[in-house]
Protein backbone atom coordinates (compact mmCIF):
# COMPACT_ATOMS: atom_id res chain seq x y z
CA UNK A 1 0.00 0.00 0.00
CA UNK A 2 1.04 3.69 -1.00
CA UNK A 3 0.23 6.42 1.33
CA UNK A 4 0.58 10.14 0.99
CA UNK A 5 0.05 13.10 2.64
CA UNK A 6 -1.86 15.94 0.45
CA UNK A 7 -3.84 18.90 -0.19
CA UNK A 8 -6.63 19.66 -2.65
CA UNK A 9 -8.41 22.57 -2.13
CA UNK A 10 -9.04 24.84 1.00
CA UNK A 11 -9.39 21.25 2.78
CA UNK A 12 -5.83 21.31 4.29
CA UNK A 13 -3.67 18.38 4.55
CA UNK A 14 -5.01 15.01 4.12
CA UNK A 15 -3.92 11.27 4.22
CA UNK A 16 -4.44 9.24 0.76
CA UNK A 17 -4.11 6.04 -0.73
CA UNK A 18 -2.33 6.50 -3.85
CA UNK A 19 -3.02 3.57 -6.71
CA UNK A 20 -2.28 4.10 -9.73
CA UNK A 21 -1.50 7.56 -9.84
CA UNK A 22 -4.79 7.98 -8.33
CA UNK A 23 -5.64 9.22 -4.53
CA UNK A 24 -8.25 7.48 -2.65
CA UNK A 25 -8.82 9.85 0.39
CA UNK A 26 -8.45 8.87 3.93
CA UNK A 27 -10.62 10.23 7.31
CA UNK A 28 -6.63 11.10 8.58
CA UNK A 29 -5.35 14.24 8.74
CA UNK A 30 -2.00 13.49 9.88
CA UNK A 31 0.66 10.67 9.18
CA UNK A 32 1.67 10.21 12.52
CA UNK A 33 -1.76 9.53 13.39
CA UNK A 34 -2.66 7.04 10.89
CA UNK A 35 0.65 5.09 11.74
CA UNK A 36 -0.22 5.56 15.41
CA UNK A 37 -3.62 3.47 14.86
CA UNK A 38 -1.72 0.62 12.85
CA UNK A 39 -3.80 -1.76 11.31
CA UNK A 40 -6.90 -0.64 11.97
CA UNK A 41 -5.39 2.54 10.06
CA UNK A 42 -5.27 0.07 7.30
CA UNK A 43 -8.72 -1.61 7.41
CA UNK A 44 -10.04 2.10 7.13
CA UNK A 45 -7.81 2.56 4.06
CA UNK A 46 -8.38 -0.69 2.21
CA UNK A 47 -12.10 0.53 2.79
CA UNK A 48 -11.55 4.07 1.71
CA UNK A 49 -10.16 2.33 -2.01
CA UNK A 50 -12.99 0.03 -2.21
CA UNK A 51 -15.62 3.13 -2.19
CA UNK A 52 -13.43 4.02 -5.35
CA UNK A 53 -13.60 8.12 -4.64
CA UNK A 54 -10.60 9.78 -5.49
CA UNK A 55 -9.09 13.53 -5.63
CA UNK A 56 -9.26 15.16 -8.91
CA UNK A 57 -6.74 18.08 -7.85
CA UNK A 58 -4.68 16.28 -4.85
CA UNK A 59 -0.73 18.13 -4.55
CA UNK A 60 1.24 15.68 -2.78
CA UNK A 61 3.39 16.68 -0.01
CA UNK A 62 6.42 14.98 2.15
CA UNK A 63 4.42 11.71 3.03
CA UNK A 64 5.82 13.17 7.00
CA UNK A 65 5.54 16.49 6.75
CA UNK A 66 6.71 16.82 10.19
CA UNK A 67 8.41 13.67 11.31
CA UNK A 68 9.14 13.05 15.28
CA UNK A 69 12.93 12.02 15.36
CA UNK A 70 15.11 11.79 12.66
CA UNK A 71 18.12 9.99 12.68
CA UNK A 72 20.39 9.73 9.35
CA UNK A 73 23.21 7.47 8.94
CA UNK A 74 26.71 8.54 7.49
CA UNK A 75 29.22 6.02 5.53
CA UNK A 76 27.06 3.03 5.57
CA UNK A 77 27.50 1.52 1.97
CA UNK A 78 30.64 -0.79 1.70
CA UNK A 79 31.43 1.62 -1.12
CA UNK A 80 32.27 4.48 1.41
CA UNK A 81 33.61 1.78 3.66
CA UNK A 82 35.63 -0.77 1.70
CA UNK A 83 36.70 -3.83 4.07
CA UNK A 84 34.90 -2.97 6.91
CA UNK A 85 32.30 -5.34 8.71
CA UNK A 86 28.77 -4.90 10.60
CA UNK A 87 31.17 -4.80 13.61
CA UNK A 88 32.27 -1.35 12.77
CA UNK A 89 29.18 1.48 14.01
CA UNK A 90 27.35 3.47 11.87
CA UNK A 91 28.29 7.45 12.29
CA UNK A 92 24.68 8.99 13.29
CA UNK A 93 23.53 12.22 13.05
CA UNK A 94 20.20 14.16 13.43
CA UNK A 95 18.07 16.64 11.09
CA UNK A 96 15.30 18.66 12.31
CA UNK A 97 11.79 18.54 10.78
CA UNK A 98 11.91 21.95 9.73
CA UNK A 99 14.19 20.74 6.66
CA UNK A 100 11.83 18.28 5.06
CA UNK A 101 9.71 19.39 1.89
CA UNK A 102 7.97 17.37 -0.47
CA UNK A 103 8.22 16.41 -4.09
CA UNK A 104 8.55 19.22 -6.66
CA UNK A 105 9.29 21.79 -3.81
CA UNK A 106 12.29 23.72 -4.51
CA UNK A 107 15.87 22.92 -2.70
CA UNK A 108 17.06 26.34 -1.92
CA UNK A 109 20.91 27.32 -2.45
CA UNK A 110 21.12 29.51 0.77
CA UNK A 111 23.76 32.16 -0.13
CA UNK A 112 25.69 32.62 -3.73
CA UNK A 113 28.41 30.64 -2.53
CA UNK A 114 26.95 27.82 -0.98
CA UNK A 115 28.13 24.54 -2.20
CA UNK A 116 25.41 21.85 -2.28
CA UNK A 117 25.68 17.99 -2.46
CA UNK A 118 22.47 15.79 -3.64
CA UNK A 119 22.55 11.88 -1.34
CA UNK A 120 19.99 9.71 -1.93
CA UNK A 121 18.55 7.59 0.72
CA UNK A 122 16.47 5.04 1.28
CA UNK A 123 13.83 5.96 4.78
CA UNK A 124 12.63 4.01 7.67
CA UNK A 125 9.41 4.91 9.24
CA UNK A 126 9.20 3.34 12.76
CA UNK A 127 5.74 2.22 13.58
CA UNK A 128 5.88 0.90 17.23
CA UNK A 129 7.43 2.18 20.36
CA UNK A 130 10.84 0.26 20.29
CA UNK A 131 13.61 0.00 23.24
CA UNK A 132 16.56 -1.71 23.63
CA UNK A 133 15.11 -4.53 20.81
CA UNK A 134 16.62 -7.07 18.89
CA UNK A 135 16.66 -6.93 15.11
CA UNK A 136 13.50 -9.59 14.79
CA UNK A 137 11.58 -7.29 17.56
CA UNK A 138 12.69 -4.18 15.23
CA UNK A 139 11.76 -5.09 11.56
CA UNK A 140 7.87 -5.83 13.03
CA UNK A 141 8.04 -2.88 14.19
CA UNK A 142 8.88 -1.35 11.05
CA UNK A 143 5.73 0.64 9.12
CA UNK A 144 6.87 1.42 5.89
CA UNK A 145 9.87 2.99 3.58
CA UNK A 146 10.14 6.29 1.64
CA UNK A 147 13.19 7.90 0.04
CA UNK A 148 14.66 11.23 0.87
CA UNK A 149 17.54 13.65 -0.93
CA UNK A 150 20.16 14.05 1.96
CA UNK A 151 21.19 17.11 0.83
CA UNK A 152 24.21 18.85 2.44
CA UNK A 153 25.72 22.33 2.34
CA UNK A 154 29.42 21.31 2.52
CA UNK A 155 31.18 24.56 3.13
CA UNK A 156 30.15 23.88 6.89
CA UNK A 157 32.49 20.84 7.14
CA UNK A 158 35.49 22.91 7.31
CA UNK A 159 35.72 26.05 9.05
CA UNK A 160 37.58 28.70 8.29
CA UNK A 161 39.00 29.20 11.27
CA UNK A 162 40.20 25.92 11.73
CA UNK A 163 37.04 25.47 14.00
CA UNK A 164 35.50 21.75 14.28
CA UNK A 165 32.68 20.18 11.11
CA UNK A 166 29.47 21.57 11.83
CA UNK A 167 27.57 18.45 10.92
CA UNK A 168 24.26 19.96 12.11
CA UNK A 169 24.21 22.99 10.70
CA UNK A 170 25.31 21.41 6.69
CA UNK A 171 22.73 19.38 7.15
CA UNK A 172 19.59 21.20 8.34
CA UNK A 173 18.95 24.24 6.45
CA UNK A 174 15.33 24.99 5.28
CA UNK A 175 14.51 22.80 2.20
CA UNK A 176 17.18 20.15 2.64
CA UNK A 177 15.49 17.29 2.85
CA UNK A 178 12.71 16.49 0.06
CA UNK A 179 11.09 13.48 1.14
CA UNK A 180 8.70 11.05 -1.06
CA UNK A 181 6.12 10.91 -3.35
CA UNK A 182 4.55 8.14 -0.34
CA UNK A 183 5.69 5.78 1.67
CA UNK A 184 5.31 2.14 0.91
CA UNK A 185 4.09 -0.12 3.69
CA UNK A 186 6.31 -2.83 5.05
CA UNK A 187 4.38 -5.81 3.78
CA UNK A 188 4.89 -4.29 0.30
CA UNK A 189 8.31 -3.60 0.18
CA UNK A 190 11.11 -5.78 0.44
CA UNK A 191 14.21 -3.09 1.44
CA UNK A 192 17.19 -6.15 1.29
CA UNK A 193 17.97 -5.71 -2.56
CA UNK A 194 16.65 -2.63 -3.72
CA UNK A 195 18.35 -0.96 -6.52
CA UNK A 196 18.20 2.87 -6.85
CA UNK A 197 19.36 6.23 -8.94
CA UNK A 198 20.18 9.61 -8.55
CA UNK A 199 19.44 11.40 -11.81
CA UNK A 200 20.89 15.28 -12.34
CA UNK A 201 18.99 17.37 -15.42
CA UNK A 202 17.85 13.84 -16.88
CA UNK A 203 21.37 12.53 -16.70
CA UNK A 204 21.49 9.31 -14.26
CA UNK A 205 24.85 10.40 -11.76
CA UNK A 206 24.65 7.25 -9.46
CA UNK A 207 23.48 4.00 -9.61
CA UNK A 208 23.38 1.15 -6.42
CA UNK A 209 20.86 -1.21 -4.66
CA UNK A 210 20.82 -1.79 -0.68
CA UNK A 211 22.48 -4.96 -0.80
CA UNK A 212 25.83 -2.75 -0.40
CA UNK A 213 24.55 -1.66 3.05
CA UNK A 214 26.94 -2.86 5.95
CA UNK A 215 24.74 -3.11 8.41
CA UNK A 216 20.64 -4.71 7.93
CA UNK A 217 17.73 -2.63 9.06
CA UNK A 218 16.98 -5.11 11.66
CA UNK A 219 20.89 -4.00 12.41
CA UNK A 220 20.18 -0.23 12.48
CA UNK A 221 17.34 -0.13 14.79
CA UNK A 222 18.87 -2.52 17.23
CA UNK A 223 21.66 -0.24 17.84
CA UNK A 224 19.60 3.36 17.49
CA UNK A 225 17.03 2.08 19.93
CA UNK A 226 19.79 0.90 22.72
CA UNK A 227 20.16 4.54 23.22
CA UNK A 228 17.06 5.87 22.82
CA UNK A 229 13.17 4.68 22.39
CA UNK A 230 12.27 4.92 18.79
CA UNK A 231 8.41 6.13 18.61
CA UNK A 232 5.84 6.10 15.66
CA UNK A 233 6.46 8.63 13.26
CA UNK A 234 10.19 8.44 14.06
CA UNK A 235 12.25 8.12 10.57
CA UNK A 236 15.55 6.68 10.32
CA UNK A 237 17.47 7.23 6.83
CA UNK A 238 20.36 4.32 5.65
CA UNK A 239 22.77 6.55 3.96
CA UNK A 240 24.11 7.06 0.71
CA UNK A 241 27.10 5.22 -1.29
CA UNK A 242 27.71 8.18 -3.23
CA UNK A 243 27.32 11.78 -3.08
CA UNK A 244 27.75 15.07 -6.04
CA UNK A 245 26.79 18.42 -7.11
CA UNK A 246 24.04 20.50 -7.41
CA UNK A 247 23.65 23.85 -8.53
CA UNK A 248 20.82 26.38 -8.90
CA UNK A 249 19.00 25.26 -11.79
CA UNK A 250 19.25 21.71 -11.93
CA UNK A 251 16.43 19.46 -11.55
CA UNK A 252 17.55 16.33 -9.27
CA UNK A 253 15.64 13.03 -9.03
CA UNK A 254 16.15 10.12 -6.45
CA UNK A 255 14.07 6.73 -7.66
CA UNK A 256 14.16 3.40 -5.37
CA UNK A 257 12.39 0.56 -7.16
CA UNK A 258 9.00 0.27 -5.82
CA UNK A 259 9.13 3.93 -4.00
CA UNK A 260 8.12 5.81 -7.29
CA UNK A 261 10.21 9.01 -8.23
CA UNK A 262 11.11 12.10 -5.73
CA UNK A 263 11.92 15.04 -8.24
CA UNK A 264 12.81 18.80 -7.31
CA UNK A 265 14.35 21.61 -8.53
CA UNK A 266 17.05 23.51 -7.32
CA UNK A 267 16.55 27.49 -6.66
CA UNK A 268 18.56 30.40 -5.51
CA UNK A 269 17.36 31.80 -2.54
CA UNK A 270 18.79 35.29 -2.96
Amino acid sequence: MHLVSYTSGADGTRVGIEVEGAVHPTAYRDMVDFIVDGEAALDRAREAVALGRTESNARLLAPLPRPGKMLFLGRSFREFRPGLDDDVEPFVYSRVPSSVVGPGEAISVPEPDATLLYEGELLIVVGRPLKRADPGEAMAAVFGYTQVNDVTWTNWLESPHGGPPQICLCKNADTFCPMGPYIATADSFDPSDVAFSVTVNGEQVMKASTSGLVWSIGRVLEFLSRSMTLLPGDVIATGTPAAGPIVAGDSVTVSFDGLGELTNPVAAAW
